[in-house]
């Protein structure tokens, strides 16, 4: 008995051993990154309620629309700005923004 116990513990003392479990001290795993939300979208279909969010196609900024947030309607879809700067340079150009906004998802 006393030799199958000793063999026993010299099996695992070796066996952890191997796998590296002896007395190093082992790193800290990395932390694991969160998934990032989807960004709301630029572009929609309809008008949007106040509350709704949604991510300005000029500077990127997401946004909560209000009663005083700027938007454009431009070949029958919505698009909501974060500042009134951003307004003007999306009518001058909606091509150039729309081509990099994010669409509302269908439902």
């Amino acid at each position: 008995m006393k030799t199958f116990a000793l063999m026993l513990l010299m099996t695992v003392s070796l066996s952890l051993a191997a796998l590296g479990c002896g007395d190093k001290a082992q790193p800290a795993p990395a932390p694991v990154a969160k998934a990032e939300a989807a960004a709301p979208p630029s572009v929609f279909d309809l008008p949007q309620a106040e509350g709704t969010k949604a991510t300005c196609p000029v500077m990127g900024n997401e946004l909560t629309i209000g009663k005083d947030t700027q938007f454009s309607e431009y070949k029958g879809k919505y698009v909501y700005f974060c500042c009134p700067g951003c307004k003007p340079a999306f009518d001058a150009d909606p091509e150039k923004y729309l081509g990099k906004a994010a669409p509302a998802p269908a439902k």
